[in-house]
């Protein structure tokens, strides 16, 4: 039986490059405020009993703008990837039993609304791991959700690994998974980094548990909106409309 704690990781480690600024990614302003704060805003709403930040990049910017807020953080002092950011928190998490829900510090428009019934359904099927995934016949440079013969999840491919047959799939990982924690960090001990970007994709955690013999769950979201993240200067000009519809819609 699954543990009914919950513990966040929330990935904001990274620079943002495209963003053309020596600011971290996760501290652009959207509507007055850094996009980590409208993340911790999110997840606070679900009452996890811990929130872990893995920074990088001017930790010591980042670490001042959550305060106020109950959450822990633990560095990754290099940049290997997604899977390598979430293999810093296994220490701190040793003494943690239950659920793990990892989200980007990047995605600003994730609603409680959406990530609520996520957990829900990730307890009640008792599933290893379930995926927030999007069905959408517009292209995006997101990872595909790769499914078997009998429907279920087999893997995700990221964009850049893609073949090309694998980028005509449209369904696409949104970034957002719910784990039982052991079998997270078990998991990652498998992964590698023989991929476009050698880099340890958190992404690759799904392939080695479906190949465990355990089913993964994806469930989807026709919202678009709500796992927009922020990699450009255009994207945060993007999220801003998209911030005040959803402000106007309320």
């Amino acid at each position: 039986m699954q543990g009914q704690g919950l513990a966040v990781i929330i990935l904001a480690a990274g620079q943002g490059k495209r963003m053309q600024s020596d600011l971290p990614k996760v501290l652009h302003p959207l509507a007055g405020r850094p996009l980590l704060v409208h993340v911790l805003d999110g997840v606070q709403a679900l009452a996890p009993e811990r929130i872990l930040i893995v920074v990088g990049y001017q930790a010591d910017r980042v670490r001042p703008v959550c305060a106020g807020y109950p959450v822990e953080f633990v560095e990754q002092t290099e940049q290997l990837g997604t899977g390598h950011a979430v293999m810093q928190a296994e220490a701190a998490l040793q003494d943690f039993t239950g659920d793990v829900l990892i989200l980007c510090g990047d995605m600003p428009l994730i609603r409680p609304e959406t990530l609520r019934p996520l957990l829900l359904s990730h307890r009640a099927s008792q599933a290893p791991c379930t995926l927030l995934s999007l069905k959408s016949n517009e292209k995006k440079d997101f990872g595909r959700v790769i499914r078997q013969a009998d429907g279920s999840v087999g893997r995700i491919v990221e964009n850049k690994d893609a073949s090309p047959e694998e980028k005509t799939v449209d369904e696409y990982n949104s970034g957002v998974y719910c784990f039982e924690k052991s079998i997270l960090f078990k998991a990652l001990k498998g992964i590698g980094h023989r991929n476009a970007q050698q880099e340890y994709y958190l992404t690759d955690t799904v392939s080695r548990i479906t190949e465990g013999g355990q089913a993964i769950q994806a469930i989807q979201t026709g919202d678009a909106s709500e796992i927009f993240g922020i990699n450009s200067i255009e994207d945060l000009n993007t999220a801003e409309q998209l911030f005040s519809e959803r402000a106007s819609n309320s």
